[in-house]
């Protein structure tokens, strides 16, 4: 698809915060896929490791070098409030952080209706989606959210892009024997970054 506008680097980066474990890994796969497809990079703790920093401190500097932050908050009826926290984070950017952070708009996702209100019932206004678990919907979800950020019009729909993320997985196969990994090492939640390379590359060469 390739869609494109002149923007910077900052206007184009998304800090996804998610689950990070072998139920989510399906439908982290379709967010990345439809994150790239639309134009943006995603930003996600998973590509930064052996840096020295504390993963706090990545976190928050991944923030800082994104306009925009997706949320998914699936996971909030368990005692793993991280997701929650690095949310708060990101609207302390957008409230105090002055400049450019001023921009900063978030967008949250959950696999239950109303569900994320459990544990932050202060963001009971922001406009959040449900993806029922279900990677297609999710890719639905942020299709929605980034296609009022990019700038570009018309921009295509999610069954067009649910079509091409389709494509890239039959095609997945034979690229990841091109880059000598296998399919189960890209089902694995540390492959990620080898995961979206090839996601990139198909998309490049399939615009």
């Amino acid at each position: 698809m390739g869609v494109r506008n002149a923007t910077s680097r900052y206007d184009r980066s998304v800090f996804l915060n998610c689950p990070f474990d072998d139920t989510y890994k399906p439908i982290l796969d379709a967010i990345m896929f439809c994150i790239h497809d639309s134009g943006f990079v995603a930003e996600i703790a998973l590509n930064d490791i052996g840096t020295g920093k504390t993963r706090l401190a990545k976190i928050v500097e991944m923030i800082g070098r994104c306009r925009y932050s997706i949320h998914d908050l699936s996971r909030v009826d368990e005692p793993r409030l991280n997701m929650a926290f690095e949310c708060g984070i990101c609207y302390g950017a957008l409230a105090f952080g002055g400049g450019r952070h001023k921009s900063k708009d978030l967008f949250v996702l959950d696999a239950e209706d109303h569900r994320y209100k459990k544990t932050m019932s202060d963001i009971a206004g922001q406009d959040a989606d449900v993806h029922h678990n279900d990677p297609l919907k999710a890719i639905d979800c942020v299709r929605s959210f980034l296609a009022r950020k990019s700038g570009v019009k018309p921009f295509p729909g999610a069954t067009y892009i649910a079509q091409r993320y389709r494509r890239f997985t039959g095609a997945l196969p034979g690229a990841a024997s091109a880059a000598k990994v296998t399919i189960d090492e890209l089902r694995i939640l540390k492959y990620l970054p080898d995961l979206v390379n090839l996601m990139v590359t198909w998309q490049q060469k399939n615009p």
